[in-house]
């Protein structure tokens, strides 16, 4: 059979047209370099009771620890209304780039379990990798806050919940924008532009009670040693230079 020829002005639009769909479906370009991953252990273990968002737990540095390369953090009901658990934020401050938690988080009413960044001095902007209200496992919120506390919310579900299992839960900031994951899937974009100087600490905790989880009950200690655990085995951060 015969092969059909295309006039050259078809040929040339058959081509921008490609071109064209190309673009619609590609990603903006970032033009820049990025930097090998590192992973964070340097951390300032948090101190004292804590009250923010009617919170009811008292961090302290026993609830802390790592198992191998796995950082571990304990709550529990210490009695008398008081609540231990473990807080931790990086000693370092960083910048654009890819903030990484591989994480088991912990289930139970009254809890809330994060793996986050803020800048904290003063504390906003906020970006929550990940936080997990306790009383509902199948739910896992990415949240970015403004340094006027304007929130954006991504509510990311899994029917056979996040909890008890590890996943990877992460935020890419760039120059003009934060992209969120989980487990390498993308769940949102925030575009927002910080100011100079800003830069993000890495922060792994567990809340106990507040505004948001509700106070904890005689089931949240339901468990074989009368504790829930926050394990998270890989903390990376890999820079992006713009």
């Amino acid at each position: 059979m015969p092969t059909a020829r295309l006039r050259p002005s078809r040929v040339l639009g058959t081509v921008l047209t490609a071109f064209l769909a190309l673009l619609l479906v590609q990603p903006p370009a970032q033009a820049a370099s990025w930097g090998s991953p590192q992973s964070v252990t340097s951390w300032n273990v948090v101190s004292g009771r804590w009250t923010a968002n009617n919170e009811l737990e008292t961090y302290t540095p026993d609830c802390v620890w790592y198992e191998g390369d796995t950082l571990v953090i304990k709550t529990y009901d210490a009695g008398g209304g008081v609540y231990k658990s473990g807080r931790v934020e990086s000693k370092a401050l960083y910048g654009y780039g890819t903030y990484s938690f591989t994480a088991s988080m912990p289930n139970g009413q009254g809890l809330l379990p994060a793996v986050w960044g803020a800048y904290l001095n003063p504390w906003l902007p906020e970006m929550d990798a990940a936080e997990i209200v306790g009383s509902r496992p199948g739910t896992a919120y990415q949240t970015f806050h403004d340094t006027s506390n304007a929130q954006t919310q991504w509510a990311v579900d899994n029917p056979g919940a996040w909890t008890n299992a590890f996943h990877t839960y992460s935020f890419t900031w760039w120059p003009d924008h934060i992209d969120f994951a989980v487990d390498g899937n993308f769940t949102g974009t925030k575009w927002y532009t910080t100011g100079p100087g800003v830069g993000m600490h890495f922060i792994v905790d567990t809340a106990v009670g507040g505004d948001w989880p509700g106070n904890p009950d005689s089931s949240t200690w339901a468990t074989a040693d009368g504790a829930r655990y926050l394990k998270v085995s890989s903390v990376t951060y890999t820079p992006y230079y713009p």
